[in-house]
């Protein structure tokens, strides 16, 4: 369960007969900085990168859930018994029991054994590429204890060990305690290093030597070098099997404690490397490091807080899914069941458009990183992986899509005009080959440079494409990238796409046509009525709205379909995008909710039934299991919209109790709930399957962008509270009937200034009861100009009786 402060997710971990009980998979955090980060799991230290966490992972990442393998670990050796252990749960545990802490920016292991108190801590400092391990131990009986502490790391220095581990060449300094490693030895490669630090009157002994480390038979859960007495070999150089690992001995003295720090990291260089050994090796300066990264985690997620009657999504939305989108999203790129290291051009932009009330600084470097990820034609690059800028070039029609609408929904937010004026690169590499899906590339620089504004607006030219009946062609896929051989032919269509682009047209329209564009506002104006009319022609179905069309004109999401008659994420954006009539977003909302929404299960599916024996090939979604992930599972991102489409059109108590339905927390609260979800239940899964014997069953954990809309979704629909130009407050809530009211603190980006938001239930009229400064009530939306004064500004409004979203 949660910490009473809800900024810790604590694991207690018994002694049961042959170990420790752990829980039913690996339950982790991921720590990052915007260079380097782990994957803690609450075995142990996991896995760590820098620069890229998967083109140069310095440690071995594994995503085995049964065994959860170490490419790191620590041990504790009593010297007097040769009596060996890990501090933390894994992979030689001790006798007792285990707590683990997993934070904002750190993971914390206690555990007592052998008379010993002890404490682990990991973390990333604020900007430095490297780890830090701070391994503390008390001793907690009578006599003194000469204490050895371990730790092991097997190199990797880029993708797969198995693969590289053989061209590495360490050397030892140990003078300072240091091991460096570098791929082949090379002058000029960067230097990965490991160190071992302890304090005065600690003895010190290491080795790059694997095998004499684990022995030839060995494994990190009986070390052969821990079996017996004796300090490390010291060896290192390019002949053994690589690995960095230190010994360190101190006395313990009765109610004394010892303090050892273990770093690892990589930079450019030696120099660099041995100036970073400097600044963290005394305990001081570890412990500044990491009051430095509280501080930042405390400062960013504290930017909204809210209290509302519904503690769990209180929890989520005062930490944990912005924690999420920024650690793991933004800067990991990595999680335990993924680790993926490059950027999505979807992907991003939209986690990066959910934290703009937080960091809206984040926000527009990122719109512009994206930006300069776009080709001269118009498409861009589905991913990229810094910092070389490989990637992968492809047909997907919505890519470039989302550049235009998080831009304009960071202008809403904002109203920072001058991103618009941004000159931006576009790159240039081959173009696709007939009948070519997708292509890795290592693209250029083209040399050219325009304004955002053009990038934005290239998209969108290159988007207005209208097949057979009149929709947008779906390509080698849209935001379902399973549905990827829908279209591959070049006649297929996307019902979905075609209300996603209807909402960006009605959008940038009206701004192209104010920057004097009135070419193109022609244009989009003249595309937007057409697809009106397809859209409701060719989309509609009778009782929801079509999918799409096959490249031979068969309807996908139609009744008349034998497998995927209903696809949710068409029904909640024919209802965002505001193009469905309200007769037809009804029925639409009204078929979600007999066919998709499982409230027995716990899950909103996103399509049904799964893709199992049609002889029709939608793609790879296909090679799912029935009920696994896009394939009739529920895939979170699209139930998230449904909530907001629910909202949206009023539904306001189904749509409090769908969020809740989704919350993680809400899957983790009892013992048969955590056998059934067995994942993380304070992070958001991406899927939950949706077919027996496994419905409820949490899938893919931390790295997915549906945890930036559950932060959204929660905000904006829900609560209903937007930032309009970046200065004024926009009240709007959807709460269930039973809510009798909430409360927001909302800090002003990049401000001191704080507004204290009250919302209860009263009589039949709406009413502002108190207001500094004054607000005002517009089209049932509660108004307020906040100035940048850094004081602490209050307002308290009454709901009417109503219904429907509104005040």
């Amino acid at each position: 369960g949660f910490s009473a402060a809800g900024d810790e997710y604590v694991i207690r971990i018994a002694q049961v007969p042959g170990g420790v009980r752990l829980p039913p998979q690996p339950w982790t955090n991921v720590v990052a900085n915007a260079a380097a980060g782990f994957v803690a799991s609450e075995r142990g230290l996991g896995f760590t990168w820098v620069r890229n966490s998967r083109e140069h992972r310095l440690t071995p990442w594994c995503n085995d859930p049964v065994s959860d393998p170490a490419g790191e670990a620590l041990y504790l050796r009593d010297e007097d018994r040769l009596v060996f252990w890990s501090p933390t749960p894994g992979p030689a545990p001790g006798t007792g029991s285990y707590e683990v802490r997993h934070g904002f920016g750190s993971t914390t292991w206690r555990h007592e054994s052998q008379q010993l108190a002890q404490e682990v801590l990991a973390f990333v400092p604020r900007e430095d590429p490297v780890k830090l391990v701070r391994v503390r131990v008390r001793n907690a009986g009578t006599v003194t204890r000469n204490v050895s502490a371990f730790f092991f790391a097997e190199w990797v220095l880029g993708e797969l060990r198995s693969s590289g581990a053989s061209g590495i060449v360490t050397e030892a300094c140990p003078e300072r305690g240091m091991i460096f490693a570098t791929r082949g030895g090379a002058a000029g490669s960067r230097v990965a290093f490991a160190a071992g630090l302890g304090p005065a009157g600690v003895t010190a002994s290491l080795t790059a030597d694997r095998a004499s480390f684990l022995g030839r038979w060995g494994s990190t859960e009986r070390p052969e070098a821990l079996r017996y007495a004796g300090e490390l070999n010291g060896r290192s150089g390019g002949a053994w099997d690589p690995c960095a690992a230190f010994q360190l001995t101190a006395r313990i003295p009765p109610g004394a404690t010892r303090e050892w720090t273990f770093l690892l990291g990589e930079v450019e260089d030696r120099p660099a490397a041995l100036g970073l050994w400097e600044r963290y090796r005394t305990g001081e300066a570890v412990a500044e490091a990491l009051r430095a990264v509280a501080e930042f985690w405390r400062s960013t997620l504290s930017g909204v807080r809210i209290e509302t009657p519904e503690p769990a999504l209180d929890l989520m939305v005062n930490g944990w899914l912005a924690y999420q989108t920024l650690s793991c999203r933004l800067w990991a790129r990595s999680a335990f069941h993924q680790s993926g290291g490059a950027f999505g051009f979807r992907d991003q932009l939209q986690d990066a458009a959910a934290l703009t009330v937080l960091l809206p600084g984040l926000t527009r470097a990122q719109i512009l990183l994206h930006a300069a990820h776009q080709f001269s034609e118009g498409d861009v690059l589905h991913w990229w992986h810094p910092p070389g800028g490989k990637g992968l070039r492809t047909r997907f029609a919505d890519d470039l899509l989302w550049l235009p609408y998080v831009t304009q929904a960071y202008l809403e937010a904002t109203g920072d005009a001058s991103v618009l004026e941004e000159p931006v690169r576009f790159l240039t590499a081959r173009a696709l080959a007939d009948g070519e899906d997708e292509a890795l590339l290592m693209p250029a620089d083209s040399g050219t440079r325009a304004a955002l504004y053009e990038h934005c607006c290239r998209a969108l030219d290159r988007a207005l494409t209208q097949g057979p009946h009149g929709l947008p062609l779906i390509g080698s896929g849209d935001w379902n990238d399973g549905m990827n051989r829908v279209g591959r032919l070049g006649r297929g269509e996307s019902v979905w796409l075609g209300f996603f682009l209807h909402t960006i047209l009605a959008g940038f329209t009206p701004l192209c046509a104010a920057r004097g564009d009135s070419a193109r506002a022609l244009r989009y104006r003249e595309y937007l009525e057409r697809l009106d009319a397809a859209l409701q022609d060719a989309g509609w179905d009778g009782a929801w709205y079509r999918r799409g069309y096959y490249d031979d004109g068969s309807p996908l999401g139609s009744a008349q379909s034998d497998e995927c008659r209903i696809d949710a994420l068409v029904q909640a954006w024919a209802v965002l995008s505001g193009a469905a009539p309200p007769d037809r977003a009804d029925a639409a909302l009204d078929a979600v909710e007999r066919h998709l929404v499982d409230e027995a299960g716990g899950l909103i599916r996103l399509l049904t039934p799964p893709f199992d024996a049609t002889l029709h090939d939608p793609g790879y979604i296909k090679g799912y299991l029935p009920g696994v992930r896009e394939n009739g599972g529920q895939y979170t991102h699209a139930a998230l919209w449904v909530v907001r489409a629910m909202a949206e059109a009023g539904r306001c108590e189904r749509a409090g109790a769908l969020l809740e339905l989704l919350n993680p927390i809400r899957h983790g609260d009892s013992p048969g709930a955590v056998e059934t979800y067995q994942v993380e239940p304070y992070v958001i899964a991406a899927d939950v399957y949706g077919v027996a014997p496994h419905v409820g069953r949490g899938g893919w954990t931390w790295y997915t962008g549906s945890a930036g809309w559950m932060y959204r979704v929660a905000l904006e629909s829900i609560l209903g509270i937007t930032l309009r130009g970046g200065h004024t407050l926009v009240l709007r809530p959807c709460i269930p009937a039973h809510w009798p009211g909430f409360t927001v603190h909302y800090r002003l980006p990049n401000s001191a200034t704080v507004c204290e938001i009250t919302v209860r239930r009263g009589g039949p009229g709406a009413e502002i009861v108190s207001a500094t400064p004054p607000a005002t009530i517009e089209d049932r939306s509660v108004l307020m100009r906040l100035p940048c004064d850094g004081a602490r500004h209050r307002i308290e409004v009454v709901l009417g009786s109503a219904a429907g979203s509104g005040v």
